[in-house]
């Protein structure tokens, strides 16, 4: 008995002792740090993150291990400053026999006050790149927490209270604070299907969580905001995981709202796409992109990534739209109505192939259409959220044109992508140098080379500059033109100050090259310098051919309703044979894309269609930039020389909306003068042109010579005129001209071998005196009358010393048929019988001469029979009998 009460007494001193150990250690403050040390290595070895317990630790013995901890602290990274997280209270239960076997699965897990902090600084450094002491002693890189949801869900339930997750990026100035107030996460045992259900908000926006988890079946989860669902669903595939994701966006301001943007854009989207990772690869297919703005603007896209990580590996399809396909604006033949419709680019990258793009920039001037092997037309990395809420691009490439040979490469930043604002980029420009006067003449063998530069862009959608333009010609030798200078707006294509040089060793192969007629204007050079500001805009410009110059001024305020171009054309010296053929030159340079092609021509213009088509917009270097203005422009050649010596010229010209006047232009040649004003009326149809003037001074000689007529004929020309005619052509001009007109002719003379050509001279008393070499021409004048291009006259009266000549009948312009009577008489006798009367009838080439009877003797209808005392030069005499 003393054996047995001496073991009772020790098992009882032994429990004892025991309890009181396990009283101690699960109480006392005396082995509080060993119970602090024993949760936080447990919990650091299922999370598999350092963690530490600033507060008290109470641990339950039973059946379970009930652990209590408050305080809870993950620290980050040993260069961050920011704790990983904090935990308020965390309570769980873990089974002794787990325990003693090393399996650590918890239940009943109760978190409350959970705090998780993601932060990255601007040195790329984040604090949840948490490291052990073994793992930088071992030099290994960070480990990302883990959060082993289906092993924790494997039994039993954990309530989660009080959740913030707060992710700050300085890098990309990303930020996103996630509150939740409750979620609760379980099993039902009977079902096996875990589930999560919360509440909370994302940066500032409510929405509601609910995610059920099978054992077997595939996963849903399902967020929804206000205006926003997402939804994730998972399809069973073999070694591996796909999730479905789908986004609905019923109001972008608030997916905007969510990311901490400014709401600048109001309108409905929807994404999806399927993400797939299989043996460690992951990749996103039927990714489909739709955004809709209450604007009418619209983006799709659609393809897949591929494998995440590999730009080799994509395939996309993306559209732009600017415009709603019914309501796109009309077509365009002027740079102010130019708009940008559409932008569709397709990028087919397959790992092992050479990788194909295509891009399609649709405006309602014109289609560029390029396709072909090379990089995408646009690459952007470098995201990020500004301060004041706006989406920056940091880093963006863009190549239009043809892949292998782009015609501009940009690359820049924009400040707000979303509004298109804060531009800034650097360009390089490489085009077709007869793009810059018709597209039409683009062609692999082009003969007018290539024009590069470089400039930079800066401003926004609204006031786009171009600065530092520095651009010249290449690879050709019918021209050199170069240009510099900037253009503050150059989407409008306002307040510009640009110097524009450009040299042409000869016109005419500079002609030739553009599939025109030669015209031999020798070397020529121009110099423009263009600039305005605000309405304002004012050029100057200086033609050289040879040693010939025109300085041209020009200024416009495009302020007014109705603006008026205001100017001169002055020149100190100026060859009229070059006057002559630049007058040549511009009638070629005008044939530019002025006539439609035939149906066999726009068949192999199809065929061989380039990147531009659908063209309606004329390049500003064929288009009339002041079309529908005001035109207000004096002319003063003051030195013209040909081959008679030195004259001059003065005119001005005016245009408004309802004619056009060019006028008085006053013109001296070798002696002689024209002065002629023209106007055209505007307001009707017809758009008749009316030319009144003077001429004086021109020998007849000269001009018999200039159209190669060898019989001498002498004497000064004058004539006055006021006609009108249709302008669709210089022949519709004559053909249906009406007017008069009066030609006259002082001290001449006539060879009497002419004559007898004419069948005059049978006798030579008729109308000189004696026979001699030249028969003088006292006066002529030759009073006309037109009509629908016909010529008639009933006084034409030519004199010489001893005869008088009256000549009447008509000339038909438009079949070159003449019909007129010449009756000769001796001066001051016109009732006598008139001599040998002769008619001219037939064709205007070769007309049949006729020398017939003279008429009977005339009478005055009012009985008039006597000349006056002092009789007229050139006035037929029976009409100043007395």
């Amino acid at each position: 008995m003393r054996y047995v009460a001496k073991g009772v007494l020790v098992c009882c001193a032994v429990a004892f002792v025991a309890v009181l150990a396990a009283w101690l250690f699960l109480s006392s403050t005396l082995f509080s740090s060993v119970r602090t040390t024993f949760v936080e290595n447990l919990i650091s070895k299922k999370l598999g993150q350092d963690v530490i317990i600033e507060d008290e630790v109470r641990l339950g013995l039973g059946r379970h291990l009930q652990v209590s901890a408050a305080g809870l602290v993950l620290p980050g990274s040993r260069r961050a400053n920011e704790n990983l997280a904090a935990i308020d209270e965390l309570e769980f239960e873990i089974s002794t026999r787990d325990l003693w076997n090393s399996n650590l699965s918890l239940s009943n897990l109760f978190l409350s006050g959970v705090h998780l902090n993601l932060i990255t600084g601007k040195d790329g450094v984040g604090n949840w790149q948490s490291l052990s002491q073994s793992d930088v002693e071992a030099g290994q890189a960070a480990k990302s927490p883990k959060m082993p949801l289906a092993g924790v869900l494997t039994d039993h339930k954990i309530d989660l209270t009080d959740i913030t997750v707060f992710y700050q990026n300085d890098l990309n100035g990303l930020e996103l604070d996630l509150q939740l107030s409750e979620l609760l996460l379980k099993r039902d045992t009977e079902t096996d299907v875990a589930t999560a259900v919360g509440a909370g908000s994302l940066n500032g926006e409510r929405f509601d969580l609910y995610a059920t988890f099978p054992a077997e079946d595939p996963f849903q989860v399902a967020v929804n905001f206000e205006q926003i669902s997402i939804t994730a669903e998972e399809s069973p595939i073999e070694d591996g995981l796909e999730v479905k994701t789908t986004l609905e966006v019923v109001e972008l301001g608030q997916l905007l709202d969510i990311l901490k943007l400014d709401r600048v854009l109001e309108g409905s989207g929807s994404i999806g796409a399927t993400f797939k990772s299989v043996d460690g690869v992951a990749r996103i297919d039927d990714l489909s992109v739709l955004t809709e703005l209450d604007g009418g603007q619209s983006l799709s896209l659609t393809g897949q990534i591929g494998e995440l990580g590999n730009p080799e590996d994509v395939s996309l399809t993306t559209r732009i739209r600017l415009y709603p396909e019914d309501a796109e604006p009309a077509p365009a033949a002027s740079r102010y109505d130019l708009k940008l419709i559409a932008v569709d680019m397709v990028i087919d990258s397959v790992p092992g192939q050479i990788p194909q793009r295509q891009m399609v920039i649709k405006t309602n001037g014109f289609t560029l259409d390029t396709s072909g092997e090379g990089p995408p037309p646009i690459k952007f990395s470098e995201l990020s959220r500004t301060p004041e809420g706006s989406l920056r691009v940091g880093s963006i490439n863009l190549r239009i044109g043809d892949p292998a040979d782009p015609f501009i490469i940009l690359d820049g930043s924009v400040d707000d992508a979303l509004q298109l604002q804060g531009i800034s980029a650097e360009g390089l420009m490489d085009i077709p140098a007869s793009s810059l006067i018709s597209p039409e003449l683009l062609g692999p063998d082009d003969q007018l080379g290539r024009f590069s530069g470089d400039f930079h862009l800066n401003g926004d959608i609204n006031q786009l500059s171009l600065t530092n333009l520095d651009g010249k010609t290449s690879e050709t030798e019918v021209w050199n033109l170069e240009v510099h200078g900037t253009v503050k707006n150059v989407l409008k294509f306002e307040d510009l100050d640009l110097a524009i040089d450009v040299e042409v060793p000869s016109g005419a192969d500079l002609l030739e090259a553009l599939s025109l007629e030669r015209v031999e204007t020798g070397q020529a050079r121009l110099e423009i310098d263009l600039a305005s500001e605000g309405t304002d805009w004012n050029a100057s410009a200086n033609v050289e051919i040879s040693e010939s110059v025109l300085e041209i001024v020009a200024d416009l305020d495009d302020a007014t309703s109705d603006p008026v171009l205001k100017g001169s054309i002055e020149s100190d010296l100026i060859k009229i044979d070059h006057i002559r053929t630049i007058i040549q030159a511009a009638a070629q340079l005008r044939k530019l894309g002025g006539s439609e092609p035939d149906e066999e021509d726009a068949n192999q213009e199809a065929d061989d269609a380039g990147p531009l088509r659908d063209v309606t917009l004329k390049p500003i270097g064929r288009s009339v930039l002041l079309s529908g203005m005001d035109m207000d422009v004096d002319i003063d050649l003051r030195h013209i020389e040909g081959a008679k010596g030195i004259s001059s010229l003065q005119s001005e010209l005016t245009l408004n909306k309802n004619e056009l006047k060019a006028g008085p232009l006053k013109f001296e040649y070798g002696g002689a003068h024209f002065d002629v004003s023209g106007q055209m009326d505007l307001s009707n149809d017809a758009h008749l042109l009316t030319l009144t003037g003077k001429a004086g001074g021109w020998q007849l000689d000269d001009i018999l010579h200039g159209l190669n007529f060898k019989k001498g004929a002498s004497g000064t020309i004058y004539a006055d005129f006021s006609v009108s005619g249709g302008t669709d052509s210089p022949k519709h001009f004559f053909n249906s001209m009406n007017g008069n007109a009066t030609v006259s002719l002082r001290d001449g003379s006539i060879e009497t071998q002419l004559l007898d050509l004419a069948g005059l001279g049978v006798l030579p008393w008729v109308f000189t005196k004696e026979k001699q070499k030249v028969a003088p021409i006292v006066c002529l004048r030759a009073p006309i009358s037109i009509s629908n291009g016909s010529i008639s006259t009933k006084q034409t009266t030519l004199e010489t010393d001893h005869v008088q000549v009256v000549v009447f009948g008509g000339v038909d312009v438009a079949v070159k048929v003449l019909d007129l009577d010449l009756q000769p008489r001796k001066i001051g006798e016109p009732l006598s019988k008139s001599p040998w009367p002769v008619t001219l009838k037939g064709p205007l080439a070769k007309p049949k001469i006729k020398v017939k009877d003279g008429p009977k003797r005339l009478k005055r209808s009012d009985g008039a029979d006597k000349m006056p005392a002092k009789r007229k030069l050139c006035v037929p005499d029976i009409l100043q009998l007395q």
